[in-house]
């Protein structure tokens, strides 16, 4: 074996070795030897495991009920005074409810360690020795049960996950030779082309070819509203089609389709800890052996101080002191503690999974409560890097949509992105356009509706001589709000004559105002904006959403700088970026959040947090759910030491049973599973 890792977050584990020495037979009986259940994955079928049994998947749970049910004859035995009838029955539900736990004390002693097993074997016997059988019966059936209950709470945030993957289709339509096919997408080669009709599930990503559709795309994305997909589009495994029939190329293969990687980074970020829960590891590594030690002390010493500390003497008085000795072994368990933090990291992982947020590790949710300082990049981030027509102003006889008509005509026949922006702003068909032709570098021209009509840059016209009407001071306004300007011109006149000016600036996402005021409210005083566009673009885009802070013209290396000295100046920050150009900055900051990461592997694997859409209204939930989940460990942490505290105290003077303090401990820990299960709810928004 080369090595194994157990994910206990998701119950996988994961095995490396040489062909040449299979060691899988021996890793099972390892597994099954501890008292665990353990079957194959779907997905490995070569792994020669036996098919699970029945009783293999329910042991637990008829353990459980079989030890309560023998408790509870052998309390009516010993009430109606058959006490040996009675004791038996208990011996025997001590014997079915620990069978386990007898098991997994045995490999935890042989790995030189002292959990919660060990502890509770010796509590038991301890009060069997003293003829404390019905109580070490009820101690034993309540930590079976608690353990039981511990496991399917946990078990619901590993099905949320399983449910994740389980969106992908089985089967998939594949074209071949044009007879349509059904197989498993495992079977469907990379570049094959994919039919799926409405009402179906996408089986594999894929860029629609033919056919148009919304896609419900909330698994990837968290967006509620559909998607409305065409030619060219990217669609993901996973994603439902929702009305139109549409046919895909397939860009992926089954195991790395963006749902498959999202699955597997999930995984990896749920079994990472938190720095949190290594401290609360640490402690209960300290704090377990110093309360046994304790108990043992309590044991041995207690009898010394005899009548003086008890009141009881002799057999009665040892009998005492080794009963409080038990009572400390089992608060010693440090269940609720070590549980505390886990769940609460792992609900919030799959809570912000849910909502199309990919969190890479516990630690950025624990970083996210301390961010002080919030960075976004603008283009591509703040906007979608796209142009659009922001303004239209006429300077001649026409009015300004008869000038956008005029100029979309000709701009329709040209590839530039800034002529596909006005090309774009006009609805409804555009007037015919005859005799068009394109200078690079100059602009476009053509002849519509009898006009000769050019659209040019501002200093083409200049060069023209293009007749005046004020062309000059509204360029010098338009590019002073950061836009870039394009001038219509009409050739009816020598020089020609300026019909108008259009101010082309890149378009400003739409929920990045509310995503600004989101991070205000939940207490970001310092928003900024890093960029390398001019100073006046930045200006708008800042004036737009409502961010007070710019710095511009920056290269890659000013942004790592920008980063350092926001954090010097103010604490911790998050920047928001595409992933790619803004790498060397996302990697400075304390979390860098990729933007739009669906369409992106790269994105995915190199940010610590991704927002799979490009709705910014994500990077406010997910500080509101790192702030929540901090809250909810710090709660389950002190709701554990207290009641730690307390029970111990009562161990101490005698006030505490066997019953009572597992009672305690195992209420306390289903207590904080259930705190930490909250977290799976949707976080409220301010």
């Amino acid at each position: 074996m080369l090595s194994a890792d157990v994910n206990f977050a998701t119950g996988l584990l994961r095995i490396e070795y040489d062909r040449a020495n299979d060691p899988r037979a021996r890793a099972v009986a390892i597994v099954v030897g501890a008292g665990h259940g353990i079957e194959a994955l779907a997905v490995a079928d070569d792994t020669g495991l036996p098919p699970v049994s029945w009783w293999t998947r329910n042991r637990t749970e008829v353990s459980v009920a079989a030890s309560a049910a023998l408790l509870i004859v052998g309390w009516l035995l010993s009430w109606t005074g058959a006490e040996t009838a009675g004791m038996a029955a208990h011996a025997l539900a001590i014997i079915v409810g620990g069978s386990l736990v007898w098991r997994r004390a045995v490999v935890s002693l042989m790995a030189r360690s002292l959990d919660m097993n060990v502890l509770m074997t010796l509590a038991v016997s301890g009060a069997a020795a003293l003829g404390e059988w019905g109580e070490g019966a009820t101690v034993i059936v309540l930590f079976a049960l608690g353990g039981m209950l511990e496991s399917r709470s946990v078990a619901r945030t590993r099905r949320e996950i399983g449910e994740l993957m389980s969106l992908a289709p089985a089967r998939a339509r594949v074209r071949r030779d044009g007879v349509e096919l059904e197989v498993g997408p495992e079977d469907v080669a990379v570049g094959e082309s994919v039919v799926v009709r409405p009402g179906e599930r996408v089986p594999l990503d894929g860029r629609i070819t033919e056919g148009r559709s919304a896609f419900d795309e909330s698994p990837i994305t968290g967006e509620s509203l559909p998607a409305d997909r065409g030619p060219g589009d990217l669609v993901y495994a996973g994603t439902l089609n929702t009305s139109g029939l549409v046919v895909i190329v397939t860009t992926a293969g089954a195991t790395d389709t963006t749902i498959a990687r999202i699955v597997e980074l999930v995984e990896s970020a749920q079994a990472t800890r938190a720095p949190v829960q290594r401290f609360v590891d640490r402690f209960s590594r300290v704090y377990t052996p110093i309360v046994v030690v304790a108990a043992i002390a309590l044991a041995v010493g207690g009898p010394l101080l005899g009548e003086f500390a008890t009141g009881i003497s002799g057999f009665e008085g040892w009998r005492e002191w080794v009963y409080r000795s038990l009572t400390l072994l089992v608060i010693s368990c440090p269940c609720a503690l070590v549980v505390s933090t886990p769940v609460a990291v792992v609900s919030g992982i799959t809570r912000a999974t849910r909502d199309g947020i990919l969190v890479k590790g516990g630690a950025f949710l624990e970083r996210a409560a301390g961010i002080r300082v919030v960075a976004f990049d603008k283009t591509g981030t703040l906007t979608e890097g796209r142009p659009v027509v922001a303004e239209v102003v006429a300077l001649g006889d026409e009015p300004s949509d008869r000038v956008l008509r005029l100029a979309a005509a000709v701009e329709a026949h040209s590839n530039h992105p800034l002529a596909a922006a006005v090309a774009a702003a006009v609805g409804g068909p555009l007037p015919g356009v005859r005799d068009v032709r394109e200078e690079p570098g100059r602009g476009v021209s053509g002849v519509v509706d009898g006009l000769e009509v050019s659209v040019v840059s501002a200093r083409s016209a200049a060069e023209q001589g293009a007749g005046p009407g004020g062309a000059e001071t509204t360029i010098g306004e338009l590019e002073a709000q950061g836009l870039t300007t394009l001038v219509v011109l009409a050739h009816d006149t020598v020089p020609p004559r300026v019909l108008g000016v259009i101010g082309v600036a890149d378009a400003v996402r739409t929920r990045a105002a509310s995503a600004v005021e989101g991070l205000r409210a939940g207490g970001i005083e310092h928003v900024v904006m890093l960029t390398g566009d001019s100073p006046q673009a930045a200006a708008r885009v800042a004036e737009m959403t409502g961010i007070t802070e710019v710095r511009s013209r920056l290269l890659p290396q000013d942004k790592t700088g920008a980063v350092e000295e926001l954090r010097a100046g103010y604490g911790s920050v998050l920047l928001v970026g595409d992933g790619v150009n803004d790498a060397p900055a996302l990697a400075t900051a304390d979390i860098g959040v990729a933007m739009g990461a669906a369409g992106s592997h790269t994105a995915i694997e190199t940010a610590d947090v991704a927002l799979m859409g490009d709705d910014l209204a994500g990077v406010p939930r997910f500080l509101a759910l790192g702030r929540r989940t901090m809250r909810v460990i710090r709660q389950n942490v002190a709701a554990s030491i207290a009641v730690k505290v307390v029970f111990i105290a009562l161990a101490v003077v005698g006030k505490a049973t066997l019953w009572m303090a597992v009672f305690a401990d195992t209420g306390i820990a289903l207590l904080v599973i259930a705190n930490g299960l909250r977290l799976l709810g949707r976080t409220p928004e301010r």
